[in-house]
């Protein structure tokens, strides 16, 4: 697993450097101090998974992590940050993240988001993933302007959205079925062909991709 790591703190990029090359099937194949330098060495060394930290000078991560998804839309992304801010959260989840770390979450958390985002899956800490439902289920009372949902291409079903844009929002399989008139066990069923159309195992991955494709405001 080729692993580029971006972050303009020498010393910590030290770190994340030890940290991913202890691990047997991980290698750190390149490194930048800089938005724009993350882009350049993206394109050039084609890493599967990097390790991008929000806030780099010239360019920064989010900005860095839409420009690389444009080109390298396999690359796994995973966002690291000193604060846990709200807006950085979302954003980086909108510019196509497959996951967001505070810096001083464990070790292990890193290494698992690292793994998920190398397959395409999604990783956020149980922390992170409650206040993102609670922000999806009252957006404008969290100082962004909301948005009309439009789903883009997608391998769903309208009523597989339906029943994802309720799950998102973090009803119960009882409730989304009273809200679409269908049985509990008829949501179980779209549930299960969800997760397994968009290779997903939770609802902070669900929440992600509906964020992502316009199915419910942010």
């Amino acid at each position: 697993m080729r692993v580029l790591v971006a972050d303009d703190h020498s010393v910590y990029r030290m770190g994340l450097r030890e940290l991913l090359d202890s691990e047997e099937e991980m290698q750190v194949v390149s490194e930048a101090s800089a938005g724009d330098e993350a882009v350049e060495k993206a394109l050039e060394v084609r890493p599967d998974v990097i390790v991008m930290d929000v806030r780099m000078p010239h360019m920064s991560g989010i900005q860095a992590t839409r420009k690389i998804k444009q080109q390298l839309p396999d690359t796994g992304i995973v966002m690291i940050s000193a604060l846990d801010n709200d807006p950085e959260i979302f954003d980086s989840i909108e510019a196509g993240a497959n996951g967001f770390l505070v810096k001083d979450d464990e070790p292990e958390a890193l290494v698992a988001a690292v793994r998920n985002a190398s397959e395409g899956r999604a990783y956020l800490p149980p922390s992170i993933t409650k206040r993102l439902m609670e922000r999806v289920a009252n957006p404008m009372g969290a100082g962004r302007s909301g948005r009309a949902g439009h789903p883009g291409e997608s391998p769903l079903t309208e009523r597989e959205i339906s029943v994802l844009r309720l799950l998102a929002l973090g009803k119960r399989n009882r409730e989304i079925a009273t809200a679409l008139g269908i049985s509990e066990r008829t949501v179980g069923n779209h549930i299960v062909n969800i997760y397994q159309k968009l290779r997903i195992k939770d609802r902070a991955q669900a929440i992600m991709y509906a964020v992502r494709n316009g199915i419910i405001n942010v």
